[in-house]
């Protein structure tokens, strides 16, 4: 009856798209399960703090509720018969009106604070979902555009809450510091792509290059100034090489930065297709790089990363307006490796970028190492694992889709040996419960990746991460 259910839902949310004009990712479900996840990511994150959590972990757990009742008033919206959802619809205002009773009674904020920031939380989990989907079409499914869209409104309620804090009182430590700088970049290249969307000019060669320096120059640098009271600049280059085991961390991680692009020059000049043992050798390529990092320098990694997502989110943009002068090979090297779940944008790197990352990216200092590794484990390990494995030996498929059964045995052994061999090194606890706990997760995860046609990218890490947080 529950599968029934489910499935009269998506058949009704299916028509409302298409009476809406809202193309979706084509053969894929609507994804409905995967919306709830960064608020459940949010929550347990929470609940994992002890007595002296941060405003800022206290406000994406409260906000990771006023997320997850959003989806359900989206879905029901969705389910009903009506030709406008894609406009504001009084339904949206519930989540809205929730959010704001919980900053203001929970987190202490002002009411007017409160009810901007319910607003806004309750706007854009709901009617921003859709306009995510109409202006790229094709790209996501629905769960994937509420995935999205939350983890955008978590890094903007964050923004909110710590860049006017470091305006009346700079940082002092290093986390403090990397995470002020990463968001003002962020910020600058979220800002310069809103920019190219609404207004084309912009979107030229010369109104790109004058707009993306003068913003950098006379916007972002003052600002990371005032609000550190230090260079941004002198600042990374001492934290990245004032500490010899860095500079060998960073050495490492340059050797293999360099056998990445080696090998996706080879494939770009061999005039031929990524196969996907080609884009999972990826995949063990990143792991290489987290793995380390996650182990020795926690904080150089997390500024690494988003340093890069920042690199990357700015390339594809100069991919997609065609700015040259990298926009020709940008281009071609998209063809070579493009997934067949990527549409007009390259999302599957972004998604494995993130997918790696995000646990670095809670606000948090109270996660043990083994979730911090669940991107890792379930994309740079078991994902790509199961993929050589079932393209090289997989002969039994399991019923319903073209994953095989001996692709998953591989994603859950290849986790276990990773997972067993830090708890025999000491770097995990090596306790009974934590090792069942994690057998099983990996043990349910890896099935989830052997059924679902969403994206692996998107939705392994953050199940993982909830699993190993429980």
């Amino acid at each position: 009856m529950e599968l029934i259910t489910t499935y009269n839902i998506e058949k009704k949310i299916f028509k409302n798209f298409e009476r809406n004009g809202i193309i979706p990712r084509r053969q894929a479900s609507t994804g409905l399960w995967l919306g709830l996840l960064i608020g459940l990511c949010a929550i347990t994150t929470l609940l994992r703090e002890d007595h002296s959590y941060s405003e800022i972990c206290l406000l994406v757990g409260v906000t990771g509720i006023s997320l997850i009742i959003s989806c359900f008033c989206l879905f029901i919206q969705l389910s009903r018969n009506t030709t406008a959802s894609r406009d504001f619809q009084v339904l949206y205002f519930l989540p809205a009106s929730i959010s704001s009773m919980l900053y203001l009674l929970w987190v202490n904020k002002g009411l007017f604070v409160s009810v901007i920031w319910g607003l806004g939380v309750g706007s854009l989990s709901t009617w921003g979902v859709l306009q995510i989907m109409s202006h790229l079409p094709g790209c996501f499914t629905l769960g994937e555009s509420i995935t999205v869209m939350h983890g955008i409104i978590l890094f903007l309620l964050s923004c909110g809450t710590n860049l006017p804090l470091r305006y009346h009182l700079p940082p002092l430590h290093d986390d403090d510091i990397a995470t002020t700088i990463l968001q003002v970049g962020i910020l600058f290249v979220g800002l310069v792509c809103f920019l190219c969307l609404f207004y084309p000019k912009v979107r030229t060669t010369n109104y790109f290059y004058l707009i993306t320096f003068g913003l950098l120059t006379f916007g972002v640098i003052p600002l990371l100034h005032v609000l550190l009271d230090q260079s941004p600049l002198l600042w990374m280059i001492f934290f990245a090489f004032g500490n010899i085991k860095r500079v060998f961390l960073i050495i490492y991680w340059a050797i293999c930065s360099l056998i990445t692009v080696t090998f996706i020059t080879y494939k770009i000049f061999s005039d031929s297709n990524a196969t996907t043992v080609d884009r999972k050798a990826l995949h063990f390529l990143a792991a290489l790089v987290y793995l380390p990092g996650l182990i020795l320098e926690p904080t150089l990694l997390y500024l690494a990363s988003g340093i890069v997502l920042a690199l990357f989110i700015f390339l594809e943009l100069m991919r997609l307006i065609k700015v040259p002068p990298l926009n020709s090979a940008l281009e071609y090297g998209f063809s070579v490796f493009v997934d067949d779940k990527d549409c007009s944008i390259a999302l599957t790197p972004l998604y494995l970028h993130a997918g790696l990352s995000f646990p670095l990216w809670m606000p948090t200092s109270n996660i043990e190492l083994l979730p911090l590794l669940s991107g890792v484990l379930s994309l740079g390990i078991g994902d790509a694992t199961a993929s050589i494995v079932g393209t090289l030996w997989g002969k039994h498929k399991w019923s319903g889709t073209n994953k095989s059964i001996e692709g998953t045995i591989g994603c859950i052994l290849s986790q276990l040996v990773v997972i067993y061999g830090l708890a025999i090194l000491g770097f995990v606890s090596n306790g009974w419960f934590t090792l069942l706990k994690s057998t099983l997760a990996v043990i349910g995860v890896s099935l989830v990746e052997a059924q679902t046609n969403q994206i692996d990218n998107l939705v392994l890490p953050l199940l993982l991460y909830i699993f190993l947080l429980i």
